[in-house]
């Protein structure tokens, strides 16, 4: 997917690829922004950990991103940006309490966390919880 948003920024740079309430972005400008993103959590040495094949089926060989967000391009952006560092992103539910979100971050192995502002106080009763997190 994010090697599909970099073809369409060359082709089409100029075209808008995404609108959010009054903000609305070009394929080139979603581009440059998920490529920042992506070399954020790269420089921060996320990405793939196992060869693939080289672990049970089940078992993800890439570092897990949690997006906790409200829907909005931040989602979008932090989806892409995610695999562009070979990262794994996922969805957390905006409604969690503290206990929900502990367990969640903890079970999925979560290395990063992308959220709004808005989550803060909740994640500040999380985040000593939880020994997987490298970069918030």
């Amino acid at each position: 997917m994010a090697g599909i948003v970099d073809a369409i920024a060359a082709a089409h740079p100029q075209r808008e690829a995404l609108l959010f309430r009054n903000r609305r972005f070009t394929w080139d400008e979603l581009s440059q922004r998920t490529s920042r993103l992506g070399g954020l959590l790269a420089q921060a040495g996320l990405g793939v950990t196992a060869d693939f094949g080289s672990q049970p089926g089940w078992q993800s060989g890439h570092d897990h991103v949690a997006l906790y967000l409200h829907n909005g391009n931040e989602y979008l952006e932090g989806m892409i940006g995610a695999w562009k560092a070979r990262c794994a992103p996922y969805n957390v539910n905006y409604r969690y309490v503290a206990d929900e979100l502990t367990y969640l971050l903890d079970d999925s192995g979560a290395r990063a966390l992308i959220y709004h502002e808005c989550f803060a106080p909740t994640l500040a009763t999380v985040l000593g919880c939880s020994g997987h997190l490298r970069w918030c």
